[in-house]
């Protein structure tokens, strides 16, 4: 078991630059703007909604080296282009958005960054969005398609015994609850994911809950428009899961940001694994806060999730 890691100082202050020049950059009202659409579209006003998924929903530029192709037309495979001696793993990757928005081209720069820096395979899912497809149909969606990339990995050239599961935020709930309820994953990556769909106000509820890339009153609306009422299900709330669940899981790293409103659960979440002596890497940014994955403006921060989590990938595990 690992121990809990963060970065030297030098990083620290350097993710602390680019944290405050990210969130000063973010257009004031923006999230309160998206609380209302999430809102309106759990009362059947979807508009909003789809204004805002279509505005999010541009493919970046990529890094070269890396192919894309779709084996099914909601999944991406990201691929490098350098032949390998050995089968590749296999990252199965899930994006963040709170359920309701978001997309593959929201997580791919971190998917191709990935792809070359562990010489991996990585793959990424379009999954049915709330709240017209609450719990359990994204769900579904994850465990359906890692039984189709488990059963196709070796054409890719991947290794199919070491097909792992990640994503950010949302996507780290879901990558935690698919461990949770399909067979075969070999290791589970969640980066600062959402653990408990209620109110908890927390230390870090209190101090990151406005001003901080994900704000209070949008998660509640996420958190509502997904578990619509099963806000307690283990499968949906995870950091309610039993010991003997959690003793279930694959080896798990968890990467969380020290400025973020889920910092609190993420940490209680780690402490539980930690406490049942399960195989667990911890890695905190003090100084970084959330959406440093699928936004731009935290490069330290991306670069590092690199770093850490092809190392981790590359493990035998």
């Amino acid at each position: 078991m690992h121990a809990q890691i963060c970065p030297n100082a030098e990083l620290q202050r350097q993710m602390q630059i680019e944290e405050r020049c990210f969130l000063a950059s973010m257009k004031p009202g923006l999230q309160h703007k998206q609380m209302l659409a999430v809102r309106a579209a759990i009362q059947g006003d979807d508009a909003a909604l789809q204004q805002i998924r279509l505005s999010r929903n541009q493919a970046p530029v990529l890094p070269q080296g890396v192919n894309t192709t779709y084996p099914q037309s909601n999944l991406c495979l990201f691929t490098p282009t350098v032949p390998s001696e050995r089968p590749r793993p296999l990252l199965f990757y899930l994006h963040g958005g709170g359920w309701c928005f978001g997309s593959i081209n929201s997580c791919s720069c971190f998917c191709a960054a990935l792809a070359l820096e562990a010489n991996c395979c990585v793959a990424a899912l379009d999954y049915s969005l709330a709240p017209a497809s609450p719990f359990p149909a994204p769900l579904a969606d994850c465990q359906q398609a890692f039984a189709y990339l488990r059963a196709h990995a070796a054409e890719w050239g991947c290794d199919s015994a070491r097909v792992s599961v990640g994503g950010d935020s949302a996507g780290g709930n879901l990558a935690l609850a698919t461990a949770l309820f399909v067979p075969g994953v070999n290791s589970v990556i969640p980066i600062y994911p959402v653990t408990k769909l209620f109110t908890r106000r927390s230390h870090s509820w209190r101090k990151y809950g406005k001003g901080y890339g994900n704000d209070a009153e949008l998660l509640e609306a996420f958190n509502e428009a997904y578990a619509q009422g099963q806000q307690h299900h283990p499968l949906v709330s995870v950091g309610l899961s039993s010991d003997s669940a959690l003793q279930s899981l694959p080896p798990v790293l968890i990467l969380s940001a020290g400025h973020d409103i889920l910092f609190d659960q993420t940490a209680q979440l780690a402490r539980r694994l930690q406490k049942l002596h399960h195989p667990l890497a911890y890695h905190v940014f003090p100084t970084a806060t959330h959406l440093f994955i699928t936004v731009p403006g935290q490069p330290t921060a991306f670069s590092e999730a690199v770093r850490i989590v092809a190392s981790f990938l590359n493990e035998e595990h």
